[in-house]
Formats: C-alpha cells, structure tokens, sequence
C-alpha cells in the first residue's frame, strides 16, 4: 500500500494554480509585477505539463 506524500503536487492542483496565476497575471496593469506574474504562471504550466508526462503511459516500463 502507498501512501501519497503530502508535498507531491497533484496534476490537478498544477492546472488551477497554472490557470489562476494566468488569469491574475492577465488581469494586471501593464508594469513589472504582471511580468514577473506572468514568468510565474508559465512556469507553472510547464510543471503541470512535466508533470502529467513523467507519470503517463508513455514512461512506463512493459510488463
């Protein structure tokens, strides 16, 4: 039986915060802090992308 570690993310929690942090990014003025927001949301989204690619079927050993 395995436990799931509290700190390991889970997909879904990687696609809402990669979705929120762009729509708080998007709805920013123009300036700094959108930029760096913005830096930070695609950041999230190629974690939730690496992430759902490294535990798909593709990774997988055969059996």
């Amino acid at each position: 039986m395995s436990k799931r570690n509290s700190a390991s993310p889970d997909k879904r929690d990687l696609d809402a915060k990669a979705i929120d942090a762009m729509m708080v990014a998007q709805n920013m003025p123009p300036g700094s802090a959108r930029t760096e927001a913005l830096k930070k949301a695609e950041k999230l989204c190629h974690a939730a992308d690496t992430y759902k690619y490294l535990f798909s079927n593709e990774l997988k050993p055969p059996e």
